[in-house]
């Protein structure tokens, strides 16, 4: 005599079931730890692919080897016998340039005060970009380098870089802040209103073009990049404001002391753009040395850097309309101190 249906129905039914409602329950319970997996992952992919600075060049060369025994967080002077003292000094200035010749000529006073001084002749010489300048200066092709303020930690950890002096005003201050713009007719008129919107960079390794906003945005605003916002880079200051103003952009990220000098030169007019959030204060790019050069060498530099006079030259032609007029001693160790958080803040995790 066959088994009732229905009987036999509910005990498949079970045996189905059962094994499913697990499941089920499984999942239920384990869900909220792979969704916060899950959104961890993307955070991190998302900001490796805006942030991603991979010093390529600089890994085929052999970094300095970093040793810090007086605690200062700059790589320690090798002893006097292993130092160098090159026949000819080559100094750089914060790539890339779109125009190398007009960018060494802004150079050309300090060029010579460096001879001078160091009684060698010293050369100018144009890198492509910051990854360039670093590799160089940790192989000894470069010497004397100036670098925009987001890759100095960078060029300090790897190429041994000693930071000197930055660009600075009379009284000895100096700095610049990171300004959020947008344009002046949109309907962007905070930060938070830059969700769904577009946002273009300078370039990843730049501190107010790029780094200072993401973390901002990131720890204040709750807005992650490609999440959050679409996102993009335009390689220069001047080159963001002009298209945000040209409608490219919905907002742009920018240094302070740039910008002004954009308006002083006529570039842009104020009135086309607001200041959605204006950060606190940064050291501008720093000028400083190879840490291995010899000791009368970096005392001969430091000399020619701290008592260079500006008046007349061509570089306070160029950097004087933002506002500095000389160059200022910096402490590597308190001065990039908040660069050095937003670095950590940004870096993508492993």
């Amino acid at each position: 005599m066959s088994q009732p249906t229905d009987a036999f129905s509910v005990s498949r039914l079970l045996m189905v079931l059962v094994p499913v409602i697990a499941v089920a329950l499984a999942v239920q319970y384990m869900l909220p730890s792979y969704e916060k997996t899950a959104q961890a992952q993307f955070e991190a992919d998302m900001l490796e692919k805006l942030l991603k600075f991979k010093p390529e060049s600089i890994k085929a060369t052999q970094p300095v080897a970093f040793k810090d025994a007086d605690g200062d967080l700059l790589t320690d002077f090798p002893e006097d016998d292993a130092t160098v003292k090159p026949e000819k000094l080559v100094f750089s200035y914060v790539g890339p340039a779109e125009e190398s010749e007009a960018e060494a000529a802004t150079w050309d006073d300090l060029v010579k005060a460096l001879g001078e001084a160091t009684g060698l002749p010293v050369e100018y010489k144009h890198y492509k970009s910051t990854n360039e300048q670093i590799a160089a200066l940790a192989s000894g092709e470069l010497h004397i380098v100036g670098l925009n303020t987001g890759s100095v930690p960078m060029a300090v950890e790897v190429a041994g870089f000693h930071p000197i002096c930055t660009l600075g005003r009379e009284d000895g201050s100096f700095g610049y802040t990171m300004k959020l713009l947008a344009r002046s007719k949109d309907g962007v008129a905070e930060p938070k209103d830059l969700k769904g919107k577009e946002i273009a960079f300078t370039t990843p390794d730049s501190n107010s073009g790029c780094k200072a906003a993401v973390d901002y945005l990131m720890n204040d605003e709750n807005l992650l990049p490609e999440r959050d916002y679409k996102w993009g880079f335009t390689f220069s200051h001047d080159t963001s404001v002009k298209e945000l103003i040209a409608g490219e952009h919905d907002a742009v990220p920018v240094a302070s002391d740039l910008l002004a000098k954009m308006i002083d030169d006529g570039e842009v007019s104020d009135a086309d753009f607001k200041v959605i959030y204006e950060s606190e204060r940064f050291p501008p790019a720093a000028i400083g040395y190879a840490h291995n050069l010899s000791p009368e060498l970096r005392e001969q530099i430091t000399r020619a850097l701290l008592e260079f006079n500006w008046e007349g030259t061509s570089v306070a032609g160029k950097y004087g309309p933002s506002g500095a007029s000389r160059f200022v001693p910096v402490n590597y160790k308190n001065d990039w101190a908040n660069i050095r958080r937003i670095n950590s803040a940004v870096k993508p995790k492993s």
